[in-house]
């Protein structure tokens, strides 16, 4: 009977307590002032995230007006080295916008954020070894943009201990990794730090060979000669082109055909389609004169069949 009554009592001290925490809970929430301290920081988090859309917005819109100014000046630099930078410098200003808007929402609402501070410190101490890469990655990608290797939209080739790992169009270059779109439209995601040699193709004019063979019999110097007069008078005509092509002179004789070698100044990067077009306009040119490209001759001999048993 004193076990069943203590144990009545408990249930009721239990009930009591429950029912005390339950109307506590009724009173806050029906008291104004509680709606009113959960709003501020909410409104003022809510504030604060608008300032933070609208900073990055006005942040990009300087940075471009900026470079469009830049432009129109004397030192208006190259436009794929404006468009690099433009992108570098737009997410480099939403990183430090939004990590100072977290901040102060945090604080809003009573968050330590220096107590948080210290522990990522701890942390990151810990995990420092394991992110050396991370670390080697954005450092060359400092040097990478701070000494103009490469821009977005040139065609480069990387290398990695002298293998070629992607070869391509730059599509966007960061301080951690780089994009590279190849021949065939794969994407290369390359990181900063595996970068050790790159070829970039889009700097300076691209220089090509033409080369057309003719038969030793045709008059080679009649060529040479047809071969500079239409070149000074149409290679305007290939809009690529940068200056007039060199017919540089016969290049080999072998089996029976020579050799003449063109040379072909373009763009950078368009000497691929240029060399194809000129060869193209070259050899219809020609037919007109009566100079025909050589053709490969077999030469069958028909042996008597006394020889052949002899």
């Amino acid at each position: 009977m004193k076990f069943l009554t203590l144990f009545n009592a408990s249930n009721t001290e239990g009930l009591d307590e429950q029912l005390s925490i339950i109307e506590t809970l009724l009173e806050r929430v029906r008291d104004p002032q509680f709606w009113i301290d959960i709003s501020k920081p909410i409104i003022f988090a809510i504030i604060l995230l608008i300032a933070g859309y609208i900073l990055t917005k006005v942040a990009n819109r300087l940075i471009e007006n900026f470079f469009k100014y830049k432009s129109k000046s004397r030192l208006k630099g190259s436009d794929k080295r404006n468009n690099t930078l433009i992108n570098m410098l737009q997410n480099t200003a939403a990183i430090f916008i939004w990590f100072f808007v977290v901040v102060a929402i945090l604080e809003a609402f009573n968050i330590p954020v220096s107590t948080l501070l210290a522990g990522a410190g701890v942390v990151g101490l810990a995990i420092g070894f394991g992110a050396q890469s991370l670390v080697k990655d954005m450092i060359t990608g400092f040097f990478i943009i701070l000494e103009n290797q490469f821009d977005k939209g040139d065609f480069v080739r990387v290398n990695t201990s002298g293998t070629t790992v992607a070869e391509g169009e730059v599509m966007s270059l960061g301080l951690r990794s780089s994009r590279i779109q190849g021949y065939e439209g794969e994407l290369y995601m390359i990181p900063n730090g595996t970068i050790n040699e790159v070829i970039n193709f889009s700097r300076y004019n691209s220089v090509s060979f033409l080369d057309m063979n003719f038969s030793i019999q045709e008059d080679l110097d009649k060529i040479e000669t047809t071969l500079e007069t239409y070149l000074n008078e149409n290679w305007r005509q290939e809009d690529v082109l940068v200056e007039a092509p060199i017919v540089q002179g016969v290049q080999s004789i072998q089996n029976g055909e020579a050799t003449i070698r063109v040379m072909l100044t373009s763009r950078p990067m368009e000497h691929f389609g240029s060399t194809r077009r000129m060869r193209k306009r070259i050899k219809q040119y020609l037919e007109t004169q009566g100079i025909y490209i050589s053709v490969p001759m077999m030469d069958i001999t028909d042996f008597d069949g006394n020889d052949m048993e002899a």
